[in-house]
């Protein structure tokens, strides 16, 4: 899909406030309210952005993440990402190129709860051959405008 100056300007108000009702938008760009809604459309139809909403894990009392890194044997990566991407913890699963087969980022009311869902969940899955967990610590950059829309 092709976007031009405009689809990228309603895009860059609504990331400043994704609440901005289609009227306040057609107003900061000089377009008309028709423009924005069918703009809006066309992006979401081309599945180039989605309207969503952002929450603060910990707010929500997700105290404890971790990305746990899994080495698995080939033929069972996929299967393994799928079931991963099933849990009700898991926030991203992707299947990767260099040591580690995939990558999961998972969160958890506790680290007692985040250590289970590692070792009774994620460890003891077939093809599973071994595991690298990183705890952050804090983030410099989190970006939550890039991401892919499935």
């Amino acid at each position: 899909m092709l976007v031009d100056d405009v689809d990228l300007a309603i895009v860059k108000e609504l990331q400043k406030n994704g609440r901005s009702s289609n009227r306040e938008v057609a107003r900061v760009l000089g377009v008309s309210e028709g423009t924005i809604r069918q703009r809006l459309k066309k992006l979401e139809a081309a599945k180039a952005m989605r309207l969503g909403l952002v929450t603060d894990a910990t707010a929500l009392g997700q105290t404890a993440a971790a990305y746990v890194r899994i080495k698995a044997r080939p033929r069972h990566a996929r299967a393994i990402a799928a079931k991963i991407a099933d849990f009700p913890s898991c926030s991203f699963v992707g299947l990767t190129v260099g040591r580690f087969d995939i990558v999961a980022f998972i969160s958890a009311t506790s680290r007692d709860e985040l250590v289970r869902v590692v070792d009774a969940e994620i460890a003891v899955m077939e093809g599973v051959l071994q595991l690298d967990v990183r705890e952050p610590v804090g983030y410099a950059k989190h970006r939550f405008d890039l991401i892919h829309i499935p």
